[in-house]
C-alpha cells in the first residue's frame, strides 16, 4: 500500500492524515511518546524506527507536530474554539528517554589518549559501562492550533549536566493551490543546524543514532555543521521552509529551507565560548563563538510511487567561528552536502528498508594568529562520505550497517597529535584519514524498548593504517545499548 497525499483542500488535511495514520498503525516500533498520546496513533505511522521517519511521519513533521486524532479534544475544540484564544492540549506532552550503554574498545581508552583507572581518571580498561548513558526530557506536540514543538533537555550521565539537546518551535499552514498542489509553509526557531529535516540523511538525524560515550567514533574528525549538533554548539537559529506536494497522487515532494544562527547563551554547556571540537574534545581546544550570523539552507526532491520513496537534496552552511573564546582571530568553515534516501515500506507485514547516502566537503580557511597555524596550514578541506541502511522485519528485529570515508587536508595543529609519553597516538601530521565499518542488530521486545548490540570496524584511522606500527584494530568498538521511553 503506498502513502500517497490525496487532500484537495487544507481543511481536510488533519482528517485525511488521520486516515493515512490508521491504515499505516503497525506493531512495535516507538517513537517520542507524547506525540502518540495526541494523535491515537501507533509511533510505526510516522517512523521505521525512531529517528527514521515515514512520509506520514514527514507530513507531522511539516505540520508542526500540530495532529491530533483524539476525539474527546476534538469535540471540545468544536464547541469551544470560537469563542476562546487558547486551548490546551487535555493529554500529556511530556516524555521521558533513558539510554544505558556499555563500550568495549579493543585498545582500552588509552589508545584515546584518554586516561586509565590505575592513574585516577575518570574511565579506563576495556570496558565502560554508563548506567544512565543519557535521560532526556521531552516536551513534544500542539501548543495552539498551527504552532507546535519539540523540546528536548539532556542529562549526560558522562557530563553530570543538563543542556538543550535539539529542539525546535514551529508556526505550519497548509494552501490549497490546486486540485493536485497543496503548499506546507513554516517558521521556526530551533538549535540545531538540520534538526527540522524531514530525512536521516541530515547531520542531526544520521546514522548510527545513538552511541556511547567511549567509543573511538567519537574522535573521528568531522565537519562543523555535524559537530554543531544538540547543545555541543550553543546555537538559536530563525527559519522558514515550504514544501510543494504535487501531482495526482501527490507524489512529487519540493522542499526548501532557508535558516539563519547566531551564538546563543543558556541552551549549551559553554557560556563564554563555543567548546567546538571537530574531531573530538581531547586533541582540540575549545573554540569561541560564532562571529556573526551563519546562513544554513536546505533543499531536496521527494518521489512516491507505491510503497518506494525516493529523496535527493542538498544542504549547506557557511559559518565564522573565533579561533578560541578568548581570540578575535576568525576561522572560516564552509559545508557543502549532497544526500540521497531510498525507503520501501511494507505496512501489510511490518517490514522497510531504507538506505541512505551523504557526502559532504568542507572548505576551512584558518586564521593567521591562529596558535600554531602557519601559512602553509592556512587552507584545508575535509570530505565525509556515509553510506549506511537499515532492515526492520516485523517491527521486532533489526539489522543496519554502515560504511564511512573521512579524507582530508593533514594538519597538526587542527586535527591535533595527541601524545602519550611522548609518543603521538595518531599519524604525526595531524592527518584526518578514517575509514570504518559498522554493523548492528537490534531487539524491541516492546513497542518502547530497544536493546542494541553494535561492532565498529577501522581500516584506518586518522591516519593510521599499521604500517608504522600502531594498528587502527585497536580502535575497533563494540557497544551494548539500551533504551526505554515513555
Amino acid at each position: 500500500m503506498a502513502f500517497r497525499l490525496s487532500w484537495l483542500e487544507p481543511r481536510k488535511l488533519l482528517a485525511l492524515t488521520s486516515v493515512l495514520g490508521g491504515l499505516a498503525i503497525s506493531a512495535n516500533a516507538w517513537a517520542v511518546p507524547s506525540f502518540s498520546r495526541q494523535t491515537g496513533w501507533s509511533c510505526a505511522t510516522c517512523h521505521t524506527s525512531y529517528p527514521q521517519l515515514t512520509p506520514m511521519g514527514r507530513i507531522f513533521k511539516l505540520m508542526g507536530y500540530t495532529t491530533t486524532n483524539l476525539q474527546p479534544q476534538q469535540k471540545v475544540e468544536a464547541k469551544v474554539g470560537n469563542v476562546v484564544h487558547l486551548l490546551l492540549p487535555r493529554i500529556s506532552q511530556f516524555s521521558i528517554f533513558v539510554q544505558a550503554a556499555d563500550t568495549h574498545v579493543a585498545g582500552g581508552q588509552a589508545v584515546l589518549g584518554r586516561p586509565s583507572r590505575a592513574s585516577g581518571g575518570p574511565v579506563g580498561g576495556n570496558n565502560n559501562l554508563q548506567v544512565p548513558k543519557q535521560v532526556s526530557l521531552f516536551y513534544a506536540g500542539e501548543i495552539t492550533p498551527h504552532v507546535g514543538d519539540f523540546l528536548h533537555i539532556t542529562y549526560s550521565g558522562n557530563s553530570g549536566g543538563f543542556s538543550f539537546d535539539d529542539s525546535s518551535i514551529v508556526r505550519a499552514q497548509a494552501w490549497s493551490l490546486g486540485h493536485y498542489d497543496t503548499l506546507i509553509t513554516g517558521v521556526d526557531v530551533n538549535n540545531t543546524p538540520s534538526a527540522t529535516d524531514l530525512w536521516n540523511t541530515s547531520t542531526d538525524w544520521q546514522a548510527p543514532f545513538f552511541s556511547s560515550n567511549y567509543t573511538a567514533a567519537g574522535e573521528v574528525p568531522t565537519t562543523f555543521i555535524a559537530a554543531s549538533q544538540g547543545a555541543s554548539f550553543p546555537l538559536i537559529g530563525l527559519g522558514a521552509y515550504a514544501a510543494d506536494i504535487v501531482g495526482p497522487n501527490r507524489a512529487n515532494w519540493f522542499y526548501a529551507e532557508a535558516d539563519a544562527y547566531n551564538n546563543s547563551q543558556g541552551t549549551g554547556n559553554a557560556p563564554n565560548g563555543g567548546n567546538f571540537s571537530e574531531g573530538g574534545g581531547n586533541q582540540m581546544g575549545a573554540f569561541g563563538q560564532l562571529a556573526g550570523t551563519a546562513p544554513y539552507l536546505r533543499l531536496a526532491y521527494q518521489h512516491d510511487w507505491s510503497d518506494w520513496n525516493w529523496e535527493v537534496g542538498t544542504y549547506d552552511m557557511w559559518s565564522r567561528v573565533y579561533a578560541s573564546p578568548v581570540s578575535n582571530a576568525v576561522d572560516r568553515f564552509y559545508d557543502y552536502d549532497l544526500d540521497s534516501q531510498l525507503q520501501w515500506l511494507d505496512i501489510n507485514d511490518n517490514d522497510n528498508v531504507t538506505v541512505r547516502a551523504n557526502l559532504i566537503h568542507e572548505d576551512a580557511n584558518f586564521a593567521a594568529s591562529d596558535v600554531g597555524v602557519g601559512s602553509s596550514n592556512s587552507h584545508g578541506q575535509l570530505n565525509t562520505f556515509n553510506l549506511n541502511a537499515t532492515y526492520w522485519y516485523h517491527d521486532e528485529y533489526g539489522a543496519q550497517g554502515g560504511f564511512q570515508d573521512v579524507t582530508g587536508t593533514a594538519n597538526s595543529h587542527f586535527w591535533g597529535a595527541l601524545k602519550n609519553n611522548g609518543t603521538p597516538l595518531y599519524s604525526a601530521n595531524g592527518s584526518p584519514n578514517t575509514t570504518d565499518e559498522w554493523v548492528e542488530a537490534s531487539y524491541l521486545p516492546w513497542w518502547n524498548t530497544r536493546l542494541s548490540v553494535r561492532y565498529t570496524v577501522f581500516n584506518k584511522f586518522r591516519g593510521l593504517t599499521g604500517n608504522n606500527g600502531v594498528s587502527p584494530s585497536k580502535f575497533n568498538t563494540i557497544e551494548l545499548l539500551a533504551w526505554i521511553a515513555y
